[in-house]
């Protein structure tokens, strides 16, 4: 069946406006010159009153419209009407009349007192990590069963304040404190993790840098979100909980954000940039993963595809060569561990999964022009000094 078209401009229709089939843009064109009667002032360009199709002038468009039987009297005046509020709610925009999303344009003081926060220590410290991996792994284990005893080998590695072996803490402020504590172990712990992959050791240094920066957050979510949903699961922690450590979780209702270390603007007033702190927690992939109850082995696979996966697309080349061959041998050792385990039919907990991943990622993509965005206009008053390593950490 083809296809209908506009009968204005012969790209595809969307249904009959004001009395013909037009696109929408065209609907609006002339919805829009009869409303504010700019039609009343159209000169044609090429002076003749006769453009002809994909070349109309707005003259001779809109004679067009008259021509296929677009009929003013169909046009809806004052629908829409808004109602003005007594008192509009306070934001960045009702306080200095602009817009939010471009009130950031002309920033009065972050741009004096920008800092550049360091983090090269943290990369020394990496590169111990992964000069000293695990030497007594016996070589005939599968990859993902060495990742999952990296990943038992990680809880124990995490020394925090906040991870009491006889207790769970709860934290009751994301702060300064907390995100230079938890980058400075997520990474650490990330560097120790990619150690205990086959063949790692023969990746140039630079390169496995390369690949920590690149991943050393996303390996944190899966974590989070996997200990989350195992402990909500078996009911050891409320619906409410995240687990952000082994030991260490906060309430979403309760608990406090402080960003006065990093910007100016109060919290209320950057919601632009805040916004959907779902983002980080991802509620939906909890509820996921508590419905799948994955296994270790399975998540040791999740965070090795992910990683894997996420690395390969964005650093390209030398990288993505290594990481689809990574993604092949795991992508083989789930399957045996299923045949192994006389699980059957397990497609659809391959799909499960995926589908989690594939969730997360989008979620990551779609608040990165958000980052860009605060980045240029000096929202947050320091930077650091390898700004890759925070490419995508929301």
């Amino acid at each position: 069946m083809s296809e209908i078209l506009c009968q204005i401009c012969d790209v595809p229709a969307h249904g009959n406006h004001f009395g013909a089939i037009t696109c929408r843009a065209c609907s609006a064109f002339f919805r829009r010159s009869l409303i504010d009667k700019s039609g009343e002032n159209f000169k044609c360009l090429r002076g003749n009153d006769s453009c002809q199709l994909k070349f109309y002038c707005k003259k001779c468009r809109l004679r067009k419209c008259y021509e296929v039987g677009m009929n003013p009297k169909y046009i809806q005046h004052n629908r829409d009407k808004i109602k003005a509020s007594p008192s509009p709610p306070q934001s960045i925009s009702t306080l200095v009349g602009r817009p939010s999303y471009i009130i950031h344009c002309s920033p009065v003081a972050n741009a004096s007192k920008i800092t550049i926060v360091d983090v090269t220590y943290l990369i020394d410290k990496a590169n111990d990590c992964l000069d000293y991996g695990p030497a007594l792994l016996n070589k005939k284990l599968k990859i993902l069963d060495k990742m999952n005893i990296a990943n038992e080998f990680l809880d124990s590695f995490e020394a925090s304040e906040y991870s009491k072996m006889d207790q769970m803490t709860q934290i009751p402020v994301l702060d300064k404190n907390f995100f230079m504590h938890f980058w400075e172990v997520d990474f650490l712990k990330t560097a120790k993790w990619l150690s205990f992959l086959d063949g790692f050791e023969k990746i140039p240094r630079a390169i496995q840098i390369q690949i920590l920066m690149a991943t050393w957050h996303l390996r944190a979510r899966i974590d989070r979100l996997s200990k989350t949903a195992k402990l909500r699961k078996q009911m050891k922690i409320g619906e409410a909980d995240f687990m952000v450590s082994t030991n260490a979780c906060l309430d979403l209702k309760t608990c406090k954000l402080d960003i006065s270390w990093c910007s100016d603007y109060p919290n209320e007033q950057i919601q632009f940039f805040l916004e959907g702190s779902d983002d980080w927690v991802h509620n939906q992939v909890v509820d996921q993963m508590e419905e799948l109850n994955p296994s270790e082995t399975e998540i040791a696979f999740m965070t090795c595809q992910f990683c894997f996966h996420y690395a390969g697309k964005r650093l390209q080349g030398y990288i993505l060569t290594e990481m689809e061959k990574y993604l092949d041998l795991i992508s083989n050792d789930l399957h045996r561990y299923y045949q192994e385990n006389g699980i059957k039919n397990y497609s659809e907990r391959i799909t499960r999964m995926m589908k989690i991943n594939n969730w997360i990622q989008k979620v990551i993509w779609e608040k990165r022009w958000k980052t860009e965005l605060a980045e240029k206009f000096d929202i947050f008053y320091f930077k650091f000094s390898h700004p890759e390593m925070f490419y995508d950490c929301c």
